[in-house]
């Protein structure tokens, strides 16, 4: 952060870095104009991100959203690595080998662990 000062060496704005607020948010009025604006800023722009960058931006939401899923009984899935063949996995660590028919969709479970 640093003070802006006029040619009298009086204050006269600051100049607050991007990458300072995340330390400094917490000393702000969440309803302040200053707040609101520098949260709009700090966020930033997904269409304007590579792939890692993105990837990075929504590990933690999709972290979290897994987790509620798994408390909430529902699993996790993904491809066992043969066609239409996939692997729930449940919170408890317990997992089924599913595979499905792409005909009728139903499932046929063929392993559990």
């Amino acid at each position: 952060m640093e003070v802006i000062l006029d040619n009298g060496q009086r204050p006269r704005g600051v100049f607050l870095p991007l990458e300072e607020w995340e330390t400094l948010k917490f000393g702000i009025n969440k309803a302040s104009e200053l707040y609101k604006l520098m949260d709009d800023l700090s966020h930033p722009d997904v269409f304007e991100m590579n792939a890692s960058q993105f990837s990075e931006y929504l590990e933690l939401p999709s972290q979290q959203l897994v987790n509620k899923a798994l408390e909430n009984g529902l699993y996790l899935s993904y491809p066992a690595g043969l066609p239409n063949t996939f692997i729930h996995q449940y919170k408890d660590g317990s997992q089924e080998t599913v595979a499905y028919d792409m005909e009728t969709g139903k499932e046929h479970i063929v392993k559990k662990r």
